[in-house]
């Protein structure tokens, strides 16, 4: 799979969205990758609360099932 460079223009309102949801991993996890990256996961426009909803849920996952 070929990937492709894009640069866009965000609206003050998506990066603060964006940072809210960076913030609650953090707070979640302790951790997060960063809002770079979770909007990179939300490319197909899902909202980024329920991302982070998503991803916690799977490290959290993964987590457990490699501490049974």
């Amino acid at each position: 799979m070929n990937s492709q460079t894009a640069i866009v223009d965000l609206s003050p309102g998506t990066v603060t969205r964006y940072l809210e949801a960076h913030q609650e991993v953090e707070r979640r996890l302790g951790v997060s990758p960063g809002p770079e990256f979770l909007m990179a996961l939300a490319i197909r426009g899902e909202d980024p609360m329920q991302l982070v909803d998503d991803f916690c849920t799977e490290i959290v996952a993964t987590l457990r099932s490699n501490n049974p």
